[in-house]
Parts: structure tokens; C-alpha cells; sequence
């Protein structure tokens, strides 16, 4: 497709099924995109920065085992903003299948997912979102990644993705990308950073990926597959003091849960509080 005939992306996946076990207990009884971070749930931040980025239509797909997203956010509309639908994945088999279980709702056009246990904070005047719309449909891509700069360390945690130039100005073109990489083997300190824009071809390209670890499908395979067959990926990284935060384990939600409350005038001097009572103690 060329960049002059794209059309103005307005849907948005939002991958919702993960059973959340490494925070258990707390997923026992409420999904881990419903945890509260200061005010709101993980969610809501997420939903309202796709709707700040021009998204009329969010797809939640979620677990038949947690009806609490569908019960917060209703069942057509969402606080009047964006139109709301929900598709089931019954089986747990990784992000790329949970992509997949949308393709039938996306109905052939372009299309961003935002993983639901990611929050992205910035202050900037054009959001990671409107830069990353701004990459794909700026650029013969067939996908387009938002990324972070991590310390190389820091690598085997994430996936990594690969320059083809150096980079400069706000997004760039990637030859390669590899699913948590062993330090040495780490192609930039570039870490994807949970969202995504990609066209209806990707769904071929999921059907297509061999199953990885524990039988699941991995949108890193299916991403690397499209880039074999022609397909060019741009990234756009954030910038200054943007910040991802993920709340897939206790570290990371806690972290998550107390920069939210130091970003609202009410709460921050409650967290000032706390870590003058509790910081200086080993």
C-alpha cells in the first residue's frame, strides 16, 4: 500500500487474556489491566492516550475468565469517547494468536495494538502514539513499533530491535529484531516498548509463525517473518523523559503504581510522606 492512499487509523487492539500469575494473588479476583494505578485502573490510562491519538474504536480481547474489563467499561461506548468491542480468546497462546483472534473485528484495515499492561507517560506536545501513526503512515511499512532505550544489561528481558542506519530525528528503519537476546548478542539497546501499528497482512504472517516456547505464538516471529518476505518495520523511539511502565510483575507494578501517584498534586506529597517515614530504615 502506498503511503499516499493510507487512511486515517482509527482501531486499536488491546491484547487483555494473560492470566497475570506473577501477580498472583491479585489477578485471583481482577485482571491485571483493572489494578489500579493512583486514580484509575492500568487500563483507562491506555484508553484514554488511544483516544487522544484519534482511535474511535478499541477491541478488547479478553479472557473468558475476567469479565471485569467488559463490566468497567460497558458494552458500546466509553465515557462517550470511543466505541468499545470485546472478542473472547479462549485459549491462552500467546500475543501474536490474541492479535489474531481480532482479525475478523479489524475488518482489512490498519490498525494499532497497545499491550494492557503497559502505560507510556509523556509530556510531550505529539504523544509516542501520534509519532509512532506518524512513522507507518509516513513510510512503506508493514509494521511499525514504538521503542525504548534500556541499558544493554538490560536486554535479555525485552525484545531488541536492530537499526539499518543510524538513528536521527524521530523514527527509523529496523533490518532486525530479536526476542529477549543474550547481552553479547544484543543488536542496539532499543527495546520494543508495547505498541504497535501494523496492516491486515500481519494476520497471514501470524498464521504463518511456527509456535516458540510453551506452544505460543510470538508477534516477534510473525513481525521477522513479514520483514523475509518485503516487509519494511520503522520505529519510533521515546524521547526525553517518556517513560513505559509495565505492571507485569510486583517490582514493576509498584514502581508504575507510585510514579501515577507522583504525577497527581494530591497524592505526591502522600508518596514524599511515605518515603520519609520508611526510606531511611535497611
Amino acid at each position: 500500500m502506498s503511503t499516499s492512499s493510507r487512511k486515517s487509523i482509527r482501531k486499536a487492539v488491546i491484547p487483555a487474556a494473560g492470566l497475570g500469575t506473577r501477580l498472583r494473588p491479585l489477578t485471583s479476583i481482577t485482571p491485571k489491566e483493572m489494578l489500579p494505578l493512583a486514580r484509575k485502573p492500568a487500563v483507562q490510562y491506555i484508553v484514554e492516550e488511544l483516544h487522544g491519538a484519534g482511535i474511535e474504536d478499541i477491541i478488547f480481547v479478553v479472557s473468558p475468565l475476567k469479565p471485569r474489563i467488559q463490566e468497567y467499561f460497558g458494552e458500546s461506548t466509553c465515557d462517550g469517547q470511543v466505541r468499545v468491542h470485546y472478542v473472547v480468546q479462549e485459549t491462552q497462546k500467546g500475543l501474536a494468536d490474541s492479535i489474531l483472534q481480532a482479525e475478523q473485528a479489524v475488518d482489512g484495515e490498519d490498525f494499532v495494538v497497545a499491550l494492557g499492561d503497559s502505560v507510556i507517560v509523556s509530556k510531550e506536545q505529539v504523544s509516542p502514539l501520534e509519532r509512532l501513526l506518524e512513522a507507518y503512515v509516513g513510510n512503506p511499512a508493514f509494521a511499525a513499533i514504538t521503542v525504548e532505550h534500556v541499558p544493554i544489561e538490560h536486554s535479555p528481558r525485552y525484545g531488541m530491535v536492530k537499526p539499518a542506519e543510524p538513528v536521527r530525528g524521530s523514527s527509523f528503519r529496523i533490518d532486525a529484531l530479536i526476542e529477549k537476546p543474550k547481552i553479547e548478542d544484543a543488536p542496539s539497546n532499543y527495546a520494543i516498548a508495547g505498541r504497535y501499528v501494523f496492516g491486515p497482512s500481519i494476520f497471514d504472517f501470524i498464521r504463518r509463525t511456527a509456535p516458540g516456547a510453551l506452544g505460543e505464538l510470538q508477534i516477534t516471529d510473525s513481525i521477522r517473518l513479514g520483514m523475509e518476505n518485503g516487509g519494511l518495520v520503522w520505529c519510533a523511539p521515546l524521547v526525553g523523559n517518556e517513560r513505559r511502565y509495565d505492571i507485569g510483575n510486583f517490582a514493576t507494578f509498584c514502581e508504575a503504581f507510585a510514579a501515577m501517584c507522583m504525577l497527581d498534586e494530591e497524592l505526591a506529597p502522600l508518596i514524599h510522606r511515605v518515603i520519609d517515614c520508611y526510606g531511611d530504615r535497611s
